[in-house]
């Protein structure tokens, strides 16, 4: 069983991070209410898992029957709001709970015309159902649904609580490691993502490699680009397109390539200058689509 599913927050109290959402949620779950919300921000700092576990907390025994999980960015068009979203919201509760629950993940993936429809089913059905929304952009939201929720912004994950959520992990799997040093840096070099640390520390412990063997081939991988950027070699474009399509995203690349240049006997000039170029295209990844931002990165050699 993948541990980023085995270790998912089963309620409120369990959500690492975040504090201000964490308090306020215990609010509504003793209230019995909670408002149409929308969790916005980087992948990976445990927007979706804080509302299935919201949801489950509210919902209790009845859970399974008044909840419906949807990721906007596959059923993004019109037709999955006007059949899956709006006849579960038609229909009558199930059980003693005060209203049923919609989590749409990723939802800066829903079209236009679909966002609009979902507007209208949030306005007919807020007495049946409440709607939990996550989103990395919550730009890509038109206002009218930003406007009928109460909106978090979820923080990278400290890195403190990324090394405490992994040493439980170990120790309850009943993995060893040579050190704890290791286990923090491993923590640091994840930037706030705590479900990639997470998915990555299983693949590691599995395959018997060290906790910095991961660090080393990441590195490497960053380096070969990061020289070919640096003497605007034609097969940088090729190689940054080949991490994408191995399941890098823009953000991972921009901080390996950061970790790598900062390491590295750069002059002050070329480290000044690709600095600035990583940190725009970083900068630039919550709006354009990764070839397009990959091509628009190397051409600023």
């Amino acid at each position: 069983m993948l541990w980023t599913e085995k270790y998912r927050p089963k309620t409120i109290n369990e959500v690492m991070g975040n504090e201000l959402f964490v308090e306020d949620a215990k609010s509504w779950i003793e209230n019995n209410e909670i408002p149409n919300l929308l969790l916005y921000g980087p992948a990976g700092t445990g927007k979706t898992s804080a509302g299935i576990a919201l949801a489950k907390d509210v919902l209790k025994g009845d859970f399974s029957t008044n909840f419906l999980e949807l990721n906007a960015s596959d059923d993004r068009k019109l037709e999955a709001v006007r059949t899956k979203i709006k006849d579960f919201a038609a229909t009558g509760k199930m059980g003693n709970v005060p209203f049923k629950i919609v989590l749409l993940d990723e939802m800066e993936g829903m079209i236009l015309d679909a966002q609009n429809a979902l507007k209208r089913v949030m306005e007919r059905y807020h007495s049946n159902v409440r709607f939990i929304i996550t989103c990395n952009d919550r730009n890509k939201i038109i206002y009218p649904i930003q406007s009928r929720c109460a909106s978090y912004h979820f923080k990278l994950v400290h890195p403190e609580i990324i090394e405490f959520t992994l040493e439980r992990i170990l120790m309850n799997e009943g993995i060893k490691i040579d050190s704890t040093t290791e286990l923090s840096k491993f923590a640091l070099s994840h930037h706030g993502d705590l479900r990639k640390a997470i998915g990555e520390l299983q693949a590691i412990t599995a395959g018997g490699k060290p906790l910095n063997s991961h660090k080393s081939e990441r590195d490497s991988t960053h380096k070969v680009l990061l020289e070919l950027m640096i003497n605007r070699n034609s097969k940088a474009l090729t190689e940054m397109q080949n991490m994408l399509f191995s399941g890098h995203s823009v953000k991972d690349i921009c901080h390996g390539l950061h970790d790598v240049l900062l390491k590295g006997e750069y002059d002050s000039e070329l480290k000044y200058k690709f600095l600035r170029i990583i940190g725009e295209t970083e900068y630039r990844s919550n709006t354009m689509t990764p070839r397009i931002v990959a091509s628009w990165m190397i051409a600023q050699i």
